[in-house]
């Protein structure tokens, strides 16, 4: 892992003129800065936050918008502390993350996977600034948009918002226009630099290949994932490569395996929990593994 580990010290990273990511190694924060509004993609978790306003003051930046991409919890848990220190950021999600977010059930177990990344931060070096969550983020500012959709950031730099289906409920990607940066969260999988992806098609596999093969249209030329830094342009087309094959490699291995779902969810568990995924609980990793086989049985199209 070290060999493709980034430094803390290396954040903010410069992508583009107008496109910057922020956070650090494990978690990426995307910063797209117009002449006249500049956005916030993701919200990360509350073990980052510190470190993500010391960068936006360090940078003399205050987002005018923030983006939360999805309602899983590496993606929503730092929105309190961000929404409190930016009071006057509209906030953004897509359809349907409200309702994920405030559901008892959900919600719990957001607090329980804050809680547990902290910890984990701490135990790589990245101690965090506050505590971990003791209740789950308000969604009471969230303003939900249907992609797609334009945010005019000024100067000539656009953020198109789009619908990124397949992975979670609500979820958006982003792409700057001119510069063709794509902030795709997890919508090619778990991103492993340099190595491979962990595909998540958690709300439905064939909607998350969908939109695998909707990237390949919008021809980016760097890709942000929300973890482990960004993709830059020399290898974009073998990381799509890879994201699409490897989701195709497990719908195929469940639906061909004589491995009853128990033991299959075991099994893919075996396979994934390992380096950066060690981040999460491993209760959350084995429901993300029960997930991937229920999606991969309902799964139809030729593979």
């Amino acid at each position: 892992m070290k060999t493709w580990y980034i430094p803390e010290d290396r954040f903010p990273i410069q992508v583009t003129p107008g496109v910057q990511v922020i956070g650090n190694y494990y978690f990426n924060l995307m910063l797209i800065t117009g002449k006249e509004k500049t956005v916030l993609f993701e919200a990360g978790v509350s073990g980052i936050v510190d470190q993500v306003i010391r960068q936006l003051g360090m940078l003399e930046i205050s987002p005018d918008i923030i983006v939360v991409s999805h309602p899983h919890a590496d993606h929503v848990t730092g929105l309190p502390g961000l929404a409190d220190r930016f009071k006057q950021a509209r906030i953004i999600a897509g359809p349907g993350a409200k309702t994920f977010m405030t559901h008892p059930k959900a919600a719990s177990a957001l607090i329980a996977e804050d809680r547990f990344i902290s910890r984990r931060l701490g135990e790589e070096g990245l101690t965090p600034g506050r505590p971990s969550l003791d209740a789950p983020p308000d969604a009471g500012r969230i303003e939900e948009i249907a992609g797609p959709a334009r945010l005019n950031l000024g100067g000539g730099l656009f953020f198109d918002l789009l619908p990124a289906k397949g992975h979670s409920p609500g979820a958006l990607m982003g792409l700057a226009v001119p510069d063709q940066v794509l902030c795709c969260a997890d919508a090619l999988g778990f991103h492993y630099p340099g190595r491979d992806f962990w595909p998540l098609f958690f709300t439905g596999a064939a909607d998350y290949l969908d939109t695998i093969k909707q990237i390949k249209t919008l021809t980016p030329e760097i890709i942000c994932p929300a973890h482990q830094g960004p993709i830059m342009a020399d290898n974009v087309s073998l990381a799509l490569e890879k994201a699409e094959s490897k989701a195709l490699e497990i719908i195929k291995m469940i639906k061909g395996s004589p491995l009853n779902d128990m033991e299959l969810v075991e099994k893919l568990f075996e396979m994934s929990y390992k380096n950066e995924f060690c981040l999460y609980t491993k209760k959350n990793v084995t429901n993300c593994a029960g997930l991937l086989v229920k999606r991969a049985r309902e799964y139809h199209s030729p593979l």
